[in-house]
């Protein structure tokens, strides 16, 4: 009896290392495939953009950090892309959906004056009785802050200060 619980054993652990084995291989050519397919390289760029990492990491981190030594908190980061490169994020101040920043990054410069100019026509600053809006461009970026309500501009000056410090530092 010893002897057949031995055997059954052995073939339960050939079977488990077989069946592991097999796993590991289908895992190692999907890995593969992925990696040719350059579908690994996609899935690692929308981490990090979604995560708010790689070449627009370090900007979106300084815009954080010069907000915050203002004592300006920006709160419920958002991120956007169109599926053409162009990549949006943007940012409630103080937790307010009233008073928000966003930063747009365009493919190349060309791209960024059509957006804009069609998301918000020729000027800089868009003014009504309830809302304004400040629009800061450099090359393939725009910063944008937006703010409505009884809190209409309460932001101006500070923003106006972080977006041409960061805006400066870019060149």
């Amino acid at each position: 009896m010893d002897f057949m619980k031995k055997q059954v054993a052995g073939i339960l652990a050939c079977a488990l290392l077989a069946a592991t084995v097999g796993c590991s291989k289908h895992n190692v050519i999907n890995k593969e495939t992925k990696l040719y397919n350059m579908q690994s390289f996609d899935e690692g760029n929308i981490r990090a953009k979604s995560q708010g990492k790689g070449l627009n990491g370090k900007f979106l981190n300084e815009l954080q950090l010069t907000f915050g030594s203002l004592h300006i908190p920006l709160t419920h980061q958002m991120y956007s892309e169109d599926g053409r490169g162009n990549i949006s994020y943007m940012y409630m101040i103080n937790g307010n959906p009233a008073q928000y920043i966003s930063l747009h990054v365009f493919t190349n410069e060309q791209e960024r004056v059509n957006r804009i100019h069609n998301w918000y026509g020729d000027q800089n600053v868009i003014d009504t009785q309830n809302s304004r809006t400040v629009i800061y461009n450099h090359h393939r970026a725009s910063l944008v802050y937006t703010s409505s309500g009884k809190e209409k501009g309460k932001y101006d000056e500070q923003v106006k200060q972080v977006f041409n410090s960061l805006l400066d530092r870019l060149d």
